[in-house]
């Protein structure tokens, strides 16, 4: 089996849009209601991934918890 990883930061430069032909620069990474990762562009916000990571899925969290979460973990 293989396995990949990802290196994304802030400030990494991205091409968006439909042929992937638009410039754009990441300046936030947060998590949706389901867990999973959204980049924040100066063109907009984006899934990370088009498919759900199954392993990044919480487990019987609400949205709502989840949301609680993420948003104490931006405070500490």
């Amino acid at each position: 089996m293989k396995t990949y990883s990802v290196d994304i930061k802030v400030g990494d430069k991205i091409q968006v849009g439909r042929f992937k032909n638009v410039k754009a620069v990441i300046k936030n990474i947060t998590l949706d209601e389901h867990g999973q990762p959204v980049i924040h562009t100066n063109k907009g916000e984006k899934k990370l991934f088009t498919c759900r990571i199954h392993k990044l899925t919480p487990g019987t969290k609400t949205p709502k918890q989840i949301l609680l979460e993420v948003k104490n973990r931006k405070k500490s």
